[in-house]
């Protein structure tokens, strides 16, 4: 398959590994609620207070399906944001869904009553006979979620004169020249993750073979974690820790198109596919491989002349499935692990399967995005276009950042083994 590389990445960071008890028999990968003492930490750095944010009340489980839509100025700077939630609540009797908001408004999109958004918060409640479907469009603050979303954009200009400027909003270009539109991975952040000298290729391989299933079939879903689909824990030898730095692969799809004069939209090879005045894509961006450095691709639209340029992306969290592929010529982890593998590719393997867990864990700052403490299944997907002329940053009382997307150290992240690659490949 071929690949554009667009940054090189290492293998758990070229740092030594921390002595630890040499007779330790296991290590516990990284969690998603290893984040829950640095969220309360950040909560009251704000000035929030913990007493309010009470656990979530459900009588069964809840699927909850999110979709972040973004509307970026003319320069790529956020305007808007809105998320549109549907939440089926399954069980018999009361819920009281408690969500990290802020949100400033919301609208319903069904039947039911819409959540209350009372001090920032966002709260479903009301009562279940066996089944409730809610949902709702929440606006949000845009320049609170401009900080904690996983993707950001920037666009410029430069007329055939040389000089360079912004695009007008609405994506208005001003005339004869070339917008350029990088879109950058922004979920990095620096690691300390659990490693070790060897462990049972036999324990290692299951989990490898259902992130490999899933890396293969990207979807909006929530990548698997350690308690949702990985282990706790992994029986190693000669257990230690390491430090990294990594961020979450994000599968996005979209579109550039030109209208109102000619031109072309060139990218990256193969993932970019010319159009009638544009152009498609697909591709997986990686992360950043140190907590400055981010994985990035730009577009090139040539205007001939003023017109608007219509820009569509679609982004959800994913796993890499090139670096998920079994060692050698097996089709499946399951029989490399059948083969004997040596020592070395069984300490790969290992640090592989804690790199899902450490991405899915660091995923779940972004999905769910409103960070609600929820037991159940769902979905979050990201849309970015240009925000229409009208629109303008929302102007109000000052809210309280969001706390299920905040980046915090230790939740864990992707980690990329041996000469890695953050690629942005066709699939």
């Amino acid at each position: 398959m071929r690949t554009l590389r667009l940054a090189l990445a290492a293998s758990i960071t070229a740092c030594p590994l921390t002595a630890l008890v040499t007779h330790a028999d296991s290590i516990a990968l990284p969690t998603p609620e290893a984040a829950n003492v640095q969220k309360d930490k950040l909560i009251l750095a704000v000035g929030g207070r913990i007493d309010r944010l009470k656990p979530s009340i459900v009588p069964g489980a809840v699927r909850n399906d999110e979709r972040v839509v973004i509307g970026i100025g003319g320069d790529g700077t956020v305007r808007t944001v809105s998320l549109e939630q549907r939440l089926d609540v399954e069980g018999v009797g009361d819920y009281a869904i408690r969500e990290r908001g802020p949100a400033r408004e919301a609208t319903a999109l069904g039947g039911e009553r819409p959540p209350l958004t009372q001090k920032g918060a966002v709260v479903w409640q009301g009562f279940t006979p066996g089944h409730r479907a809610l949902a709702a469009r929440l606006r949000l603050d845009p320049q609170i979620e401009a900080e904690h979303l996983p993707i950001t954009v920037k666009v410029s200009f430069t007329g055939v004169d040389g000089k360079t400027a912004t695009l007008a909003d609405g994506g208005r270009v001003p005339g004869a020249g070339t917008v350029h539109v990088t879109i950058t991975n922004a979920t990095s952040q620096p690691q300390i993750l659990p490693t070790g000298a060897d462990a049972p290729a036999t324990e290692l391989a299951g989990p490898l073979d259902d992130a490999l299933r899933i890396a293969r079939h990207p979807s909006a879903a929530r990548l698997p974690a350690t308690g949702d689909g990985l282990p706790r824990t992994l029986t190693v030898s000669g257990g230690a820790q390491v430090s990294a730095s990594q961020g979450v692969p994000m599968r996005l799809t979209g579109s550039l198109t030109l209208s109102g004069t000619t031109g072309a939209v060139t990218g990256p090879q193969p993932a970019t596919t010319a159009t009638a005045g544009g152009a498609t894509f697909a591709g997986t961006l990686g992360g950043s491989t140190s907590g400055t450095e981010t994985a990035s691709v730009t577009f090139d639209a040539r205007a001939d002349g003023p017109g608007t340029l219509a820009f569509r992306l679609n982004a959800v969290g994913a796993l890499n499935a090139r670096e998920l592929a079994p060692f050698g010529s097996f089709l499946t982890w399951r029989e490399w692990a059948a083969s004997q593998p040596p020592a070395a590719e069984r300490k790969k393997a290992l640090d592989l399967l804690v790199a899902v867990a450490a991405t899915g864990a660091r995923a779940s700052s972004y999905s769910p995005y409103l960070g609600a403490d929820l037991q159940g299944t769902g979905s979050t997907s990201y849309a970015v276009s240009f925000a229409p002329p009208s629109a303008v940053t929302a102007v109000g009382p000052q809210l309280q950042p969001q706390w299920g997307a905040l980046s915090l150290a230790g939740t864990g992240a992707l980690l990329l083994v041996g000469a890695g690659y953050a690629v942005w490949r066709r699939s």
